[in-house]
């Protein structure tokens, strides 16, 4: 397979990025500030959420549209006496009121559901179903819906096949699942079924309509990504024989092409192994930034920031005290990063309800 040149994505990246991002050298003095907000309705972690620019008659509609909110749906939340209960509730955060409120809930319960907003609709991808059959049931389903307060979810076109834990992103007009876990033969109900995949697709929405393209080179799950321009960035994840991975792979739509970058850096921890899973990421102004992760023993408070231009990581301001924590979401909003939900301790600990905003 050809392959965009290290330079092609530095210049391009470089030549698209929104303005603002300065470049900084691993080492830097972390820099950054969190503000605790409202916490969600209830805690929550494995879970995707997304920002909704959303359009309507309101004219507090307008207010939305140029600030955004946030949209969780499904995860795992913990109930009496059982740690991984599946939602299907959706909330949504308005930045303007620091409020929470519900939107329709999914047709479903699901964990580790991805939501994307492309073509002002709100699209929920994939995610894994739980009933007495097995709690790990990878599912194809695609739904969409262009107003949380609208009655119900549409189903659009499946995916092409059962694919989770993998980064949805929209880039190039065209929504991208990447990467993930997919069935390992006929058996698709816990997690020893499955592995690794490399599988890349994308979503037509006009079509409503799936493609190929070129598959991701690392094959892993539980990564994070972003775009920057029409760049695409998968970063980080785990794969089931190896663990926690550093990998951070970029994708030119244009040409259909990967190109391997500069990888995650060393933990600030030194007992953590290099390389986050369950992680998230967003863009600010023309850079990345990529907020905790678990590995079998704990979580990272570790904060990165990638510069395109430069192919450079550096350290950032760490997640708060007692906030660190794996299977969350990072959004971009307006006037920050909002990092949401996760749990604070490895794989069901400390599953919570947090919000925090991240602004540099």
């Amino acid at each position: 397979m050809s392959k965009v040149t290290r330079r092609e994505a530095i210049v391009g990246a470089a030549a698209l990025a929104a303005a603002g991002g300065a470049s900084h050298a691993i080492g830097a003095p972390p820099s950054g500030t969190w503000t605790p907000l409202a916490n969600m309705p209830f805690p929550v972690q494995e879970i995707y959420p997304t920002a909704d620019f959303r359009t309507g008659p309101n004219p507090k509609d307008y207010l939305l549209r140029r600030r955004g909110v946030l949209v969780n749906a499904g995860g795992l939340t913990p109930t009496e006496g059982f740690a991984f209960n599946t939602t299907d509730l959706v909330t949504a955060y308005d930045p303007l009121t620091n409020q929470w409120d519900w939107g329709t809930n999914l047709p479903e319960p699901r964990h580790h559901i991805a939501l994307a907003f492309h073509d002002n609709y709100l699209f929920a991808i994939g995610g894994f179903k739980r009933n007495n059959a097995g709690g790990w049931q990878m599912q194809r389903n695609v739904w969409r819906i262009g107003d949380l307060r609208e009655p119900r979810w549409r189903a659009m076109t499946s995916m092409p096949i059962p694919q989770a834990e993998s980064v949805v992103v929209s880039a190039a007009g065209r929504l991208h699942v990447i990467g993930g876990r997919a069935p390992a033969g006929t058996q698709n109900s816990q997690w020893h079924h499955h592995i690794d995949t490399d599988r890349h697709w994308i979503y037509d929405a006009a079509a409503d309509a799936w493609q190929p393209r070129a598959p991701l080179p690392t094959p892993r799950n539980s990564a994070a990504a972003a775009a920057v321009g029409r760049y695409i960035y998968v970063i980080g994840g785990r794969t089931v024989s190896d663990g926690n991975t550093p990998a951070c792979e970029v994708y030119e739509p244009q040409s259909d092409r990967w190109q391997g970058s500069a990888p995650m850096p060393k933990p600030i921890r030194q007992a953590a192994p290099r390389g986050q899973s369950g992680l998230a990421a967003a863009t600010w102004n023309g850079n990345i930034y990529v907020f905790g992760g678990e590995w079998p023993s704990g979580v990272y408070a570790d904060v990165w920031e990638y510069d395109p231009r430069e192919d450079k990581w550096r350290a950032v301001a760490a997640m708060p005290t007692g906030r660190a924590r794996h299977g969350l979401g990072a959004v971009a909003l307006s006037d920050g990063i909002y990092v949401v939900g996760g749990a604070t301790g490895p794989n069901d600990l400390g599953t919570s309800p947090y919000l925090d905003r991240f602004a540099i």
